[in-house]
């Protein structure tokens, strides 16, 4: 078994007991940025519907209780990993953070997936129209300097001979 099967899998506590201690603290440490990133990511496009936020990551006890096996999402009984001032206190002011967008009501609400692909396509669409106009742009300052460049060819040539 490879060192990802061995700690990144459900796994009951005994079997949890038996990791190295550097595989646990892996453990816990990766459970705890991918929950944040799922808060953060429920922050900037919105909370799938059937989803109470508060109960995945409402408190840092709650953080730690979350548990979601098919989003590898483990839990643990230590506050220590998820202490504002330890070892990941970067990524706790990342959660702080998304839980106040979460609790402040400003969070982005989720969007069907047809509309997300308009938005897609308008976005594509109004890339494609700026460069074309970027690339007509470069033509005509093309075209100008290379009639620049043969009216200086052409006086060049026209000099008399001394």
């Amino acid at each position: 078994m490879s060192d990802d099967q061995t700690w990144d899998r459900e796994m009951n506590m005994d079997e949890f007991k038996k990791l190295d201690p550097t595989l646990q603290r892996k453990r816990i440490d990766t459970s705890l940025m991918r929950k944040i990133v799922e808060l953060q990511r429920w922050a900037s496009r919105g909370v799938p519907d059937g989803i109470d936020w508060r109960k995945k990551g409402g408190s840092r006890t709650k953080l730690r209780q979350w548990h979601d096996p098919k989003k590898k999402l483990w839990r643990w009984s230590d506050d220590t990993p998820d202490h504002p001032n330890g070892r990941n206190r970067g990524l706790m002011m990342k959660w702080k953070k998304a839980r106040d967008i979460l609790a402040s009501g400003r969070a982005a609400k989720p969007t069907n997936e047809i509309d997300a692909l308009k938005e897609r396509i308008l976005s594509l669409e109004l890339q494609n129209c700026n460069l074309i106009a970027d690339k007509a742009g470069l033509e005509e300052r093309l075209r100008r300097t290379e009639e620049k460049v043969r009216r200086i060819e052409g006086k060049k040539g026209a000099r008399p001979a001394a």
